[in-house]
């Protein structure tokens, strides 16, 4: 009985032990990604094309541990969503209350959550994703439609979730007699103002614990 008590004890130590020592590296695993000002470390996953540059700035995106909100992306983002014609002010009508329960069109993760798989654009959600309030409109009412895949609607180029005007009737006859090419092709300049003239050097204290130690 002595024995088998002795055994026991043994087996207990020894797991406690291991998980002690687990304990002690991460702990030392974070410290020193804190020390040495490596956030990378604490990515659940990749970062998205249009983002990758914000690693170097947690605080870009997030406070703290908080999930990214709505005014977050908008920082960036709100020019771009004047014309929204999927916006938040349509939404929030209850003839559309339905369709909310399909995709959480109200929130901007719902379909750009970031640090997982993208399928273009931002986008983490599958690429038939117009499907959830438009395919009964697609299949049945648009003859135009048929036999278009149910992933092509914005993987094509053809729709903009947030800006669809160049697909619009209005535009096509704006633009029907304009050439296939504009003679000089080149991206509108960008004046971008800033207030800092250098980066700030990494905090990721700051970052992480808003200044707290």
């Amino acid at each position: 009985m002595a024995r088998f008590f002795k055994q026991r004890l043994s087996r207990f130590l020894s797991l406690k032990t291991g998980i002690i020592l687990a304990v002690v590296i991460l702990l030392m695993w974070v410290s020193a990604a804190f020390a040495l000002d490596q956030k990378q470390v604490f990515l659940p996953g990749e970062t998205s094309e249009g983002h990758h540059l914000f690693e170097a700035s947690c605080a870009s995106c997030h406070e703290g541990f908080k999930p990214v909100s709505n005014e977050n992306c908008t920082r960036c983002h709100q020019a771009e969503l004047v014309n929204d014609v999927h916006g938040t002010k349509k939404f929030r009508d209850p003839r559309w209350a339905e369709y909310r329960e399909r995709v959480d069109v109200l929130t901007c993760t719902a379909c750009h959550n970031e640090h997982v798989h993208m399928f273009g654009r931002g986008v983490h959600l599958q690429p038939d994703l117009c499907m959830a309030c438009h395919e009964e409109l697609t299949l049945t009412q648009l003859k135009s439609h048929e036999g278009f895949a149910a992933d092509g609607c914005w993987t094509a180029g053809c729709h903009n979730y947030h800006d669809h005007r160049t697909i619009s009737t209005g535009f096509l006859r704006q633009n029907m007699g304009a050439p296939a090419m504009l003679p000089v092709q080149e991206l509108p300049d960008r004046v971008v103002t800033t207030s800092l003239e250098t980066a700030p050097a990494p905090n990721l204290q700051q970052e992480f614990l808003g200044g707290g130690s």
